[in-house]
């Protein structure tokens, strides 16, 4: 898989998410709420985002000096919010709590998170990027 193909996925994940959770933040908040509460969905995420990580890191683990790094990054935080919710839950509960608290918290960070998504959209679909 190449680097433009990885962009490509995230970016159009993290695009659908923003705009999900800047539409419909309510829904998000109890879908935060609901993620937390429940032991054995937390576990699986705690799963599902370490081998995410792993996946990611096991095919593009490559520290380089142009934007082609961010995917490592991104696999590395993704390995490492696995390992978290496995290890430490209430560290990552708490966290999650913080950052559902309020729709106009949830909205900014739906912002943050499409502007990713573009950006990571620029670099995975335009013939121009730099990777």
């Amino acid at each position: 898989m190449s680097d433009s193909q990885i962009f490509q996925i995230i970016s159009i994940v993290y695009i659908a998410i923003g705009i999900g959770i800047f539409i419909n933040p309510g829904f998000y908040k109890k879908l935060f709420e609901d993620f937390i509460e429940n032991a054995a969905v937390l576990y699986l995420g705690g799963i599902m985002a370490l081998v995410v990580g792993y996946l990611i890191l096991a095919f593009h683990n490559i520290w380089t000096m142009d934007l082609s790094v961010i995917i490592t990054i991104v696999g590395w935080l993704a390995l490492i919010k696995g390992i978290l919710i496995l290890i430490q839950p209430k560290i990552m509960i708490a966290l999650s709590r913080a950052m559902v608290q309020k729709e106009s918290i949830l909205k900014i960070e739906a912002i943050a998170v499409i502007i990713l998504g573009l950006a990571f959209s620029f670099l995975g679909f335009c013939p121009k990027s730099p990777i």
